[in-house]
């Protein structure tokens, strides 16, 4: 008969077996916590469009403008996500960072 609770010979198992055991507290938030969703689909819908558009565009020359324009991106789905008025969430986030200047 096999035994359940020997130690995992392949170094691959053990890894997988980590990995669960690491996540395991995470992996059921949207049991307990309201309005998390199960799956990440929203979120990959989200960016679905930007990766569109950065092919498109043939994508960023540089790591330094690729790192802007997904920051600004994600800023941006944010505040549309919360229901917030993009243009003036925006003026009024650059004039508080302007006058911090």
């Amino acid at each position: 008969m096999m035994e359940w609770r020997r130690p995992h010979e392949s170094a691959e198992v053990r890894r997988f077996a980590a990995k669960i055991l690491n996540g395991i507290g995470h992996w059921f938030t949207f049991l307990v916590v309201p309005g998390v969703e199960p799956t990440n689909n929203r979120a990959e819908r989200a960016l679905r469009e930007h990766v569109v558009q950065r092919k498109i565009m043939g994508t960023f020359r540089n790591g330094k403008g690729t790192g802007i324009y997904e920051t600004v991106m994600t800023v941006l789905a944010t505040w549309k996500q919360q229901g917030r008025d993009l243009s003036q969430t925006l003026g009024a986030t650059l004039t508080q960072e302007w006058t911090k200047s």
